[in-house]
């Protein structure tokens, strides 16, 4: 038998490499087919079983079922290439190698898979969560790297520490590579599509599609003001403009003047975008500037060239007020209504048209009518039918946001003013930690725009019936809404916990997303030319990370390279006796063993003979003669010894 038949026959991977496979599968059941998760965590304990319960498999029942996965992946996907078949098939040849693993080599070939298999992990959700994860998991593979290495003579904890020593050792060097390594265009983690969030934005709008969304505290986006924030009733982000209607949906219409923005102060901004699926891109007002490659539409709204699939960060600035003309044919699609309009919308605004037809004393009768005639917000606004317009204004009225802005829209165009609705987001909550505006789905909503003398101007017929709805949408304010409790504006000592602990979190989760997930060679750029460094080119930087890594090994050699042995309390006494010696003139020499030197020293001094030959004598029957007894001795003795320079 050949020694490597030899090492295979007694060889089985520790099972801590096969809770590696396991822990970095898990994770992509929410990305891939579970069949495939499965199918490697059943190889991987076919491996484990196989010596006990389950026979070894042949070697072509590998390549049957190397063949069969291969068959697998290419039938549900229809290639081999790509985020997902590509991830898959690599799992699942993982559980394959495990199976077939005999040796220490195929057991460290099994850790290394997993490294990029957890590459996948990062590549479909880079969080904070999944951060922390990759690191444990390093430290897990690095102690099942040493007990392939040296299987005997090493504890759980020993390895535990040793490799969390280097992980410790490694952060820095890892951290400074990932700043300043040239980056790849768009980012690492641009490269594989995000999961797509829900941030409730739809071109339709119709009764129901917003008030759904309360329920759902998601993140959509984060918005960062380069100078004064807005204040919260005018951050108004856009997204949809709505001009066309059948009298229960209304959807956008062919916009085709732009016109242009000036007059009041202006916004400089950043927003942090999650995945939504679609290339609508939330702007506050009325944008005048927007990133390269984008594309600033008619209504202000902002499109993205592709469909938002991983985190977007882009710079807006915004503007208060648009002007532009308003052309004969946008004023017909403006004013256009269903030929079924209910007569009494006609009749009621025939009454205010007689008091006066300015489009700003209509829009305020509209408003007045609804405050007058008691109309209530509500979360969960009963079924509108067919008609849902006539019904909301002469029999609910009660709804929410995209009620009041589509009758107000309808009541403007009765009264031959153009009109339109706007769909997007309101509000969101400052985060004093992060100093960012956090922007969740609850803050969708709907408003209105009036032409009144060259511009659109902005009404809001909610903030004008509820305006609490629009300042507190906390589950506390949804409860006062719909059971009647009273709100006093306070939360319990653990709601206010839980509620700061959230901001400290999505404050970290907005750092992570700047500096990790969105960390793309533009950022790296912005980066360097803050620390000076403007026209660092690909060359340059590389060689600045080969200087900074060499710098950095040599202070990990020098700070940490020193292993600290454990050493017994009659090695450190003989230590400084021999440390003494030193002083008067005699040093020990490197190997030099305790009797040897014990014999040179007593001939070099004499009168101190009588003491270098008791310490030595304790020494050695503590240290190899296991006399623990001797050990006070020795110390006595060492203590007393405080020998002085032969006189000249």
């Amino acid at each position: 038998m050949t020694a490597r038949a030899a090492e295979a026959a007694v060889f089985a991977p520790p099972p801590l490499v096969a809770g590696l496979v396991a822990l970095v599968c898990l994770p992509l059941l929410a990305h891939l087919p579970w069949w495939t998760v499965v199918a490697a965590l059943l190889f991987t304990g076919w491996r484990y079983a196989r010596d006990r319960y389950v026979a070894r498999p042949p070697r072509f029942l590998l390549w049957l079922l190397v063949a069969a996965v291969t068959l697998l992946v290419y039938a549900h996907f229809h290639t081999l290439f790509g985020e997902h078949p590509g991830l898959s098939f690599l799992i699942m040849l993982v559980g394959l190698k495990c199976l077939e693993s005999d040796s220490p080599r195929d057991a460290v070939v099994l850790v290394l898979l997993s490294y990029v298999a957890l590459l996948g992990d990062l590549l479909f959700q880079p969080s904070i969560a999944m951060g922390a994860f990759s690191l444990l998991f390093l430290i897990a593979s690095f102690v099942a790297l040493s007990a392939i290495a040296q299987p005997q003579g090493l504890g759980m904890r020993q390895r535990f520490r040793q490799s969390t020593v280097i992980m410790l050792q490694a952060i820095p060097l890892a951290a400074l590579a990932y700043v300043v390594f040239p980056r790849i265009a768009g980012g690492l983690w641009h490269s594989a599509p995000r999961p797509v969030g829900q941030t409730g934005l739809t071109p339709d709008l119709r009764p129901g599609s917003l008030s759904a969304l309360l329920s759902s505290r998601a993140v959509a986006m984060r918005v960062i003001f380069h100078g004064p924030r807005p204040a919260r009733d005018r951050r108004y982000f856009r997204a949809y403009v709505l001009t066309v209607t059948n009298g229960r949906v209304w959807r956008p219409g062919r916009l085709r003047t732009i016109g242009h923005t000036r007059g009041g102060p202006l916004s400089s901004y950043t927003v942090l975008l999650n995945p939504t699926g679609n290339r609508v891109l939330p702007a506050l007002d009325w944008p005048l500037k927007v990133p390269n490659g984008d594309i600033l539409g008619p209504g202000g709204v902002v499109r993205a060239r592709h469909a938002v699939r991983h985190l977007l960060r882009y710079r807006v600035t915004s503007g208060a007020r648009r002007y532009g003309p308003l052309t004969p044919g946008g004023r017909r699609r403006d004013l256009a209504l269903p030929a079924t309009l209910d007569p009494r919308i006609r009749q009621l605004v025939a009454r205010w048209r007689k008091t006066g037809s300015a489009p700003r004393a209509l829009a305020n009768d509209a408003l007045t009518y609804f405050v007058r005639h008691h109309f209530v917000y509500t979360l969960n606004p009963p079924t509108m039918g067919r008609d849902p317009i006539p019904r909301f204004l002469f029999h609910v009225r009660a709804g929410y946001c995209e009620d009041y802005a589509a009758a107000f829209a309808t009541l403007m165009r009765a009264a031959g003013v153009p009109a339109r609705v706007v769909v997007g987001f309101y509000g969101g909550e400052f985060n004093p930690d992060g100093g960012d505006i956090i922007v969740r789905d609850y803050d969708a909503h709907a408003w209105d725009e009036i032409w009144v003398r060259g511009r659109w101007l902005r009404v809001d017929p909610t903030a004008v019936v509820a305006p609490g709805a629009l300042q507190e949408r906390w589950p506390a304010f949804r409860r006062f809404l719909e059971h009647g409790a009273l709100f006093h504006g306070s939360r319990s000592w653990w709601g206010r916990l839980h509620h700061r602990l959230g901001l400290w979190r999505d404050a970290a989760t907005t750092e992570w997303d700047n500096w990790v997930v969105d960390y793309s060679s533009r950022r790296q750029a912005e980066l360097l030319r803050r620390l000076g460094l403007r026209d660092a080119g690909p060359l340059a930087l590389g060689l600045v990370t080969l200087i900074l890594a060499l710098a950095a090994l040599s202070l990990v050699k020098t700070l940490g390279g020193r292993v600290r042995v454990a050493r017994d309390p009659a090695r450190r006494a003989y230590e400084r006796y021999c440390r003494r010696l030193e002083r008067v003139g005699l040093a020990r020499a490197g190997g030099e063993g305790p009797r040897d030197f014990s014999v040179r020293a007593r001939v070099a001094r004499p009168d101190l003979g009588t003491e270098i030959a008791a310490i030595t004598r304790c020494y050695v029957a503590c240290r190899y003669g296991g006399r623990n007894e001797a050990l006070a001795e020795l110390r006595a003795r060492v203590a007393r010894f405080r020998p002085r320079p032969r006189s000249r």
